[in-house]
């Protein structure tokens, strides 16, 4: 049988313990903002601000996949990566190099985006470094993990760990809505 997978996006709460579990699906087109805001309400509310100096920071969104309908054997070597592009100077978007713990029987690894303009590898204890997210493409994406028993997806319910990423503005951005960029994750299925 061919797996369903969905991405969801954990946000509020306390840390171990989020206090929602959204499949972005549902969401959009778009189907995740960064703002100043832990909720994932797409919206015009808390929007992220230009600052005159120095860098600001949106919530950091904890995503991840999870599976809606087991594959036939299993669900392994997932992978993050983006078109390359981005949107310009002052705004970046980072990825944190770890993969917090996430699976279907712990959220070990969720710490609550409890403060604005936290950088994430500053904040979330288990982010101790980061990369532009749009060096990550189809060549040279980044490779996720699980923490199911085996390394791998092979059952309803069961989820990759957490990808953590966060936007980051400095006064080189210009005002604008931002056309959207997409994510995409991959994985094998056998």
């Amino acid at each position: 049988m061919v797996a369903s997978v969905s991405v969801y996006l954990d946000t509020g709460g306390a840390n171990n313990a989020p206090g929602a579990e959204t499949d972005i699906d549902g969401l959009g087109p778009p189907n995740l903002l960064h703002k100043r805001a832990d909720n994932p309400t797409i919206d015009a509310n808390d929007p992220m601000i230009i600052p005159a100096a120095g860098t600001k920071y949106s919530r950091w969104k904890q995503i991840y996949l999870y599976c809606d309908a087991a594959p036939s054997l299993q669900i392994d070597n997932i992978k993050l990566y983006t078109d390359g592009g981005g949107w310009g100077a002052g705004i970046t978007v980072m990825v944190g190099d770890e993969f917090p713990v996430k699976n279907s029987g712990s959220d070990a690894g969720y710490e609550v985006a409890d403060s604005n303009d936290e950088e994430m590898v500053a904040g979330h204890a288990d982010i101790a470094n980061s990369t532009d997210l749009f060096t990550f493409n189809v060549g040279a994406p980044l490779s996720g993990s699980i923490s199911e028993a085996g390394n791998i997806i092979n059952a309803i319910g069961e989820t990759s760990n957490y990808f953590v990423i966060q936007l980051n503005l400095t006064n080189a951005a210009s005002p604008a809505d931002l056309a959207a960029e997409t994510i995409t994750i991959q994985y094998d299925e056998i």
